[in-house]
């Protein structure tokens, strides 16, 4: 070898240093990197797992969120229809009431006028009878009592009634 002009002994020794080379950059170099880089890639995956239930949890979230605001709109809308319904019957009542109230005012107008229609009759009656004895004591003069008088009257209306 040495004609080749390589020397065994510095090759050897080459040889013996490189591999000590690898072997010491192999303790001290590569696995500490490699440690690091496990450690790091375990980081970054963690991390991408928290990021992923992060973003689980928030969609799981935005759903609930939305079921709720689904249920507070029903719940809303339920809400205005019993008012909607009630606010009607209170309005039908009510109309119900005032109709009820003005018949009633009604039937007691027609009670009052036919009590006033029967006394203005029953007075006209009366002014009927006192004119129609002026008018015989003036005609007739005293042949007639009055109560006689009143009597012929009383028998006059009453046929004029029964004539209706």
């Amino acid at each position: 070898m040495e004609a080749l002009g390589i020397n065994l002994g510095f090759l050897v020794s080459q040889i013996v240093n490189f591999t000590l080379l690898v072997l010491l950059l192999y303790f001290v170099a590569y696995k500490p990197i490699l440690r690091m880089i496990d450690e790091r890639s375990a980081r970054i995956k963690k991390g991408m797992e928290d990021a992923e239930e992060a973003a689980r949890k928030a969609a799981q979230a935005e759903q609930e969120f939305e079921h709720r605001i689904a249920e507070a709109r029903k719940e809303s809308q339920e809400i205005i229809a019993q008012a909607t319904h009630v606010s009607e019957q209170a309005r039908q009542e009510i109309l119900e009431q005032a109709r009820t109230d003005a018949q009633q005012l009604i039937a007691k107008a027609r009670e009052e006028i036919e009590r006033e229609r029967q006394q203005a009759m029953s007075e006209l009656r009366q002014q009927v009878a006192d004119l129609s004895v002026l008018m015989t004591q003036r005609v007739v003069g005293d042949m007639l009592d009055e109560s006689a008088q009143r009597r012929l009257i009383a028998d006059f209306i009453t046929q004029a009634e029964e004539l209706k």
